[in-house]
């Protein structure tokens, strides 16, 4: 195996293991030849992360416990909806996206989980509804804001972590005790810590013979027969006992048998392909129209080809 891009700077295990101090290099040998053979980032303590780093003790220290330090806020609006961004700032970033690479190699999810996951897209969790008569999705209300502390470092344990790495890790990677959100490493956190709660939903899939696909905050089932109604009390049970609630302004279910049209994950889902809705169609060919007439100027035209880029990449997933 080669440890080499989990060692940040240093391009051996003995040259890491010799720039310890010898009575951490003896604590905590065994500890991090245990995280290199199981491919994850070898954090065992907070002076482990800071020789990794070339960073000192005390600064390592103040990015774990004063995190407020350490972070840009600002919103952005999605819609109706204002969200709050909390963009770490450079050396926590560094920390944060190496760790967030290196989880996402290494942990293995649920193959309906679609978001944040490396080769998958919202337009693959779509097309895995196709031919369904009916769709019924939910929410997740203030996802990344609602995965405490306490149960990232739950799962970073169940992973290989000690206690005490477990805990830095969720210290380095939350803010005022949640998951940030805005940092690189949320992303394959929030997975991971779904773990559990993906595997019950396929559980529930399987019982009545659906579909199901997750992408981030958004959850949907599909089937062929016609819809039980014991199944939303069911997905309600799944989140009971979590930290996690259900945005049931943003529940939907379509019926194609009474004339609706099945939206999954942004797309319209048919028996055998997924588009887009209607008047996004009718506005890629307007603006297709647009460039061919030479009708838009150079300052557009980067935006108007993104669309028609976007276009052509939901046309290629049903080819």
């Amino acid at each position: 195996m080669n440890a080499a891009p989990l060692l940040v700077s240093f391009h051996s295990k003995k040259k890491y293991f010799e720039a310890l101090p010898e009575k951490h290099r003896d604590k905590y040998h065994e500890q991090i030849e245990d995280l290199l053979a199981k491919s994850l980032p070898p954090v065992a303590s907070e002076v482990c992360l800071a020789v990794l780093f070339g960073y000192s003790l005390d600064f390592v220290y103040a990015l774990s416990k004063m995190q407020y330090k350490f972070y840009r806020s600002f919103q952005i609006h999605q819609g109706k909806k204002i969200r709050t961004i909390h963009s770490p700032r450079v050396a926590l970033k560094v920390i944060q996206k190496w760790l967030g690479t290196h989880l996402s190699s290494v942990i293995t999810l649920e193959p309906h989980v679609c978001g944040f996951v490396k080769g998958k897209s919202f337009a693959d969790a779509a097309k895995a509804h196709q031919g369904a008569r009916w769709v019924y999705s939910v929410d997740i209300e203030d996802f990344f804001p609602s995965i405490t502390v306490f149960q990232i470092s739950k799962s970073l344990e169940e992973l290989g972590y000690s206690n005490e790495s477990a805990s830095l890790l969720a210290n380095l990677c939350s803010l005022n005790f949640t998951l940030a959100q805005g940092s690189p490493a949320s992303p394959v956190i929030s997975n991971l810590v779904m773990k559990n709660i993906d595997i019950k939903l396929k559980e529930l899939a399987d019982k009545y013979g659906l579909q199901v696909s997750r992408y981030a905050d958004d959850i949907v089932f599909s089937g062929k027969e016609a819809f039980r109604d014991e199944l939303s009390n069911e997905i309600e049970a799944v989140f009971e006992k979590t930290t996690f609630s259900l945005n049931m302004d943003k529940t939907y279910f379509a019926d194609s048998e009474i004339g609706q049209r099945l939206k999954v994950h942004g797309l319209l889902v048919k028996e055998d392909k997924i588009t887009l809705t209607k008047g996004y169609r009718n506005k890629i060919r307007a603006f297709r129209h647009m460039i061919e007439q030479g009708k838009v100027s150079e300052d557009d035209m980067p935006r108007l080809m993104g669309h028609l880029k976007f276009a052509e990449f939901i046309e290629s997933k049903n080819q």
